[in-house]
């Protein structure tokens, strides 16, 4: 069988679509060098002259998913005379609802991730997920300390302690997750639902505004991402 050949932007492509289905599925940990050269079909040689280490891998994996957020928050900040409010407002949507066209898959790499042999895996995602965020939600923030939108003292500051709230929401995620099938799966999702909620008043507090003024979590998102089958 003749050898398809790729550019070297495709290659490093296929390299990265092997190593995320390997990751979500195997882990980062037990996922060797070997696993992603057998699966992307490259050579030692080939996989080198791209990656300098699986940790590479990861940080390529990292930034395309990223990437994602990016997009949709960039998509939204074009947007011509929406109110700072509006653009994080609009941002957060557009990331709900990616979320729930996305939920099967969302879901089957969340119940990967949050395996606790996934720690590295889940860290370093969340980690280049929030540095690529973070200067656009500065952005918008700054924009809103301008426009009358928002009471913060420092726009930078206020986007690094919006974007720590999400990690308050991981155990709640992951007790939702393992909750399938078990008959919990209700209590867990309610659980979820009001981990959201309470992220919401506090960026709603963090920016200085009213509480329920940012809609952070729609009613039903959490069991429309995370069906309760009892």
């Amino acid at each position: 069988m003749a050898r398809s050949y790729l550019s070297a932007d495709a290659r490093r492509e296929q390299i990265l679509d092997c190593a995320q289905t390997l990751f979500f599925t195997k882990g980062f940990e037990a996922t060797t060098v070997q696993d992603l050269m057998l699966a992307a079909g490259v050579s030692k040689g080939g996989f080198y002259h791209h990656f300098a280490a699986k940790e590479d891998v990861l940080e390529g994996v990292s930034q395309r998913l990223a990437n994602v957020s990016v997009q949709l928050i960039m998509e939204v900040m074009a947007v011509p005379g929406l109110t700072a409010f509006e653009r994080l407002n609009q941002s957060l949507r557009a990331m709900r609802q990616f979320k729930s066209e996305n939920a099967e898959g969302i879901l089957a790499a969340f119940a990967t991730l949050l395996r606790p042999e996934n720690m590295t895996l889940y860290t370093r995602i969340n980690q280049v997920n929030v540095e690529a965020v973070l200067p656009l939600f500065a952005e918008i923030i700054a924009a809103g300390r301008k426009d009358g939108s928002f009471d913060v003292p420092d726009a930078h500051l206020a986007a690094q302690a919006i974007l720590a709230l999400g990690r308050m929401s991981h155990d709640a995620v992951a007790a939702a997750v393992a909750s399938k099938g078990t008959g919990n799966g209700r209590a867990a999702n309610a659980a979820l639902n009001a981990a959201l909620d309470w992220q919401g008043v506090m960026i709603d507090r963090i920016l200085g505004l009213p509480d329920g003024s940012v809609q952070y979590v729609d009613p039903g998102f959490v069991d429309a991402l995370l069906p309760p089958a009892d």
